[in-house]
């Protein structure tokens, strides 16, 4: 009966590793690794420090309201600084801003370059696109400074200036 048992034990410390049951590789989540994106997600909560200023909390997982003045820090794709780069921003005016203040304009700087004014004469999503000259994209980030004319100020319901709503905005290459 011992040398049964023996045997037995011994096969089934042999057989051990063959029944273990292996655990599938899961993705891991991308982590910050401390450089400034090219493109970011404004809900995103490591683009947060991109944000540089006139953005308000995340809403909805998916965007955020702004200030008329709003300032995003990118990393210049490789690259650009040679050949220059796209900009875009995606975002909506809500019915409700656009009803109360009518078309906007908005308009951007990098670096210290203009680029441009464009005015949107509806409610709804949209995006404000723009070439950016190699000069303006020299070292590791870029900052824009984006302005809007007009906006919604502080009221009763709601004690924030609200002028767009941002979900996206990021540097391609052209």
């Amino acid at each position: 009966m011992r040398m049964i048992s023996a045997i037995a034990l011994i096969a089934l410390v042999a057989m051990a590793p063959a029944c273990r049951t292996r655990k599938k590789a899961r993705p891991q989540a991308a982590e910050d690794d401390g450089q400034l994106a090219s493109i970011v997600n404004v809900a995103d909560p490591h683009a947060a420090i991109q944000l540089v200023r006139g953005f308000y909390p995340v809403e909805n997982d998916a965007w955020r309201w702004t200030t008329k003045n709003f300032t995003v820090m990118l990393r210049p794709p490789s690259g650009s600084a040679q050949n220059g780069a796209r900009l875009e921003l995606k975002f909506a005016i809500p019915d409700v801003i656009f009803d109360r203040v009518g078309p906007m304009t908005l308009g951007a700087r990098v670096n210290g370059v203009d680029l441009g004014p464009e005015t949107y004469s509806k409610a709804g999503e949209d995006a404000y696109t723009r070439d950016v000259p190699a000069s303006a994209l020299q070292g590791d980030a870029a900052t824009f400074d984006f302005s809007v004319n007009r906006s919604l100020p502080p009221g009763d319901k709601d004690q924030r200036e609200l002028a767009i709503i941002v979900t996206t905005v990021g540097l391609v290459l052209k």
